[in-house]
């Protein structure tokens, strides 16, 4: 029965394709880090490489990519060129800037160097300095030259470029603001020296819409110094603004006659003045000129310098020069001058008028006594000007005949003309004998300290105050016998009055002659009367002049 029993089945083997629960946990890991690698991998942008002519303090790994102050990539790799002269710098970008580097894309290193227009770089002293980055559309490159120090205009919006041609920078440089009307419209690009190696030539960018300011009579000046001024109200010290001060700064405007001319186009050229006095003043189409030369004077005028009128500027010096007069042997200085018409004639419209205009005002001026002279804008220290001045009791004289007329001159009695007069009294003083004066009055006062020690003079001063002593007593006791004697004087004539009187009573009231050397009563009665009015003026003389009894009568 036994071997009748069944076998059991036979086992077969079977093998699983899954692994493992024990597998699952690196099968995860590797696919967590192949799928890190994967994001890695797809968020990497390009790779470029820059080249700088130093490298600012940029390391790799920490230095960072920025675009409008957010990070964009980050420095992979910092190394010296061959030529030891420049740095190459791998920068990894992200994708965000995948087809954004075109050929004008631009980078720099921002923070290298502190710059007062732009105080916010003063945090990359901290921070460290960063890569900056103006990408631009087009087929994308590997491969960049860095620009030396970061541009004026990350990303320029529409405007207008102008170039100024100036003599000299001042404290004019790249990044200096432009102002109109003390709003910051524009900014310098850049300058380099002009062709004839004597000038400048300044790259300056106004964008829209404030370019539109921009006319072909606009006038542009170095608007960085400081400036001080005189008016009516006193002196005032204008700045433009105070990095204007260490950076420098350009500032224009048109004048009223020429704002509605046409809009300046790109790359016009205009003259950079060198201060707002000079760009206001500065030659006009319509200015008339005159001639004035200034005899025995060499006051150092020089060109762009004032002429004013009673104390208003009115014009400019066009020309100046020195002339030697062999026949006196001085220097003369000859000088033309533009008047502005506008500025004396408001009502002149057309340029043509203003020359027949301007001369028949002159010459009425020069008949009331104008003349010009030298004169400083400030007593002492400031610059030589012309000044249109009246003259009182100014000799006569006219309008010079020419195509530019003269004006005649006056005495030129300005601070230097006295300064030079006072020299010539000092002069006369030092050539006068002082020491034999001196000597002269010195011994002057010793004969009068002699004189007055003298016996002889003491003594005849004691008799003239015993003298005047006494003239005073008498006088005194004159006054007071003068009163009985006067009330006498007075007595007498009333009754010789009285006595007339009766006498023409007694003639029945005849008249007595008049005339003298008539004979008879009428003589006597005359007398009579001639003698009472003597005695009344005695009497009234007396009165007002008591001494008269001591010294007689004088002459009133």
């Amino acid at each position: 029965m036994s071997d009748q029993q069944q076998q059991p089945p036979e086992a077969k083997y079977k093998k699983s394709w899954w692994p493992g629960w024990i597998w699952a946990v690196p099968i995860a890991a590797l696919a967590i880090v192949g799928w890190l690698g994967f994001r890695y991998f797809a968020s990497q942008g390009p790779s470029v490489t820059v080249t700088f002519e130093t490298a600012g303090g940029v390391k790799a790994s920490d230095t960072k990519v920025k675009y409008k102050d957010m990070v964009v990539g980050e420095v992979e790799e910092v190394q010296l060129k061959p030529d030891l002269q420049h740095v190459d710098v791998t920068l990894r970008l992200n994708s965000t800037m995948s087809g954004h580097l075109g050929p004008d894309t631009r980078f720099w290193i921002e923070g290298e160097n502190l710059s007062l227009t732009n105080l916010s770089a003063i945090k990359t002293l901290v921070s460290g300095p960063y890569i900056g980055i103006d990408p631009r559309p087009g087929k994308q490159t590997d491969h960049f030259q860095g620009l030396p120090q970061p541009p004026v205009l990350k990303a320029e919006p529409p405007g207008t470029r102008y170039t100024l041609h100036a003599d000299r920078l001042s404290s004019v440089s790249r990044g200096s603001p432009i102002y109109y009307l003390d709003l910051k419209v524009g900014e310098v690009q850049g300058f380099q020296l002009a062709k004839d190696k004597r000038s400048f030539e300044v790259y300056a960018f106004i964008p829209a819409p404030f370019d539109k300011l921009v006319h072909t009579g606009s006038r542009f000046w170095n608007a960085s110094a400081v400036r001080l001024s005189t008016n009516g109200s006193g002196p005032s010290l204008h700045v433009q603004s105070l990095p204007a001060l260490f950076e420098g700064a350009i500032a224009f405007d048109t004048p009223q006659d020429m704002a509605t001319g046409e809009q300046a186009t790109s790359n016009a050229n205009f003259t950079l003045y060198a201060s707002k006095d000079a760009a206001e003043h500065a030659p006009h189409p319509g200015d008339v000129p005159y001639r004035v030369t200034f005899s025995g004077q060499s006051g150092g005028l020089d060109v762009g310098a004032p002429v004013m009128l009673e104390g208003n500027r009115v014009g400019t010096v066009r020309e100046s020069a020195l002339q030697y007069r062999p026949g006196t042997g001085t220097l003369d200085t000859e000088a033309t001058i533009a008047l502005d018409p506008k500025l004396i004639q408001p009502t002149i419209d057309a340029p043509g008028d203003s020359r027949a205009s301007m001369d028949a005002m002159m010459r009425n001026l020069i008949e009331h006594g104008l003349r010009a002279e030298l004169g400083k804008t400030t007593p002492l220290i400031g610059g030589t000007m012309v000044s249109l001045r009246f003259v009182p009791h100014a000799k006569s004289a006219t309008l010079g005949n020419g195509a530019i007329p003269q004006i005649p001159t006056g005495s030129g009695a300005d601070v230097q003309a006295i300064i030079a007069k006072a020299g010539d009294v000092m002069d006369k003083i030092d050539h006068l004998p002082l020491p034999e004066i001196a000597e002269e009055i010195h011994q002057t006062t010793q004969q009068l300290a002699a004189l007055s020690q003298s016996p002889e003079l003491t003594q005849s001063l004691r008799n003239l105050d015993r003298s005047v002593t006494n003239i005073e007593h008498v006088t005194a006791e004159a006054r007071t016998d003068i009163g009985p004697i006067l009330t006498e004087i007075r007595r007498a004539a009333r009754d010789a009055q009285q006595t007339l009187a009766s006498a023409q009573n007694v003639m029945g009231g005849a008249q007595a002659v008049e005339a003298p050397g008539s004979a008879g009563l009428p003589s006597t009665l005359y007398e009579l009367k001639r003698a009472a009015r003597s005695l009344r003026e005695l009497s009234d003389y007396l009165d007002r002049h008591p001494e008269a009894l001591l010294r007689g009568k004088g002459n009133e």
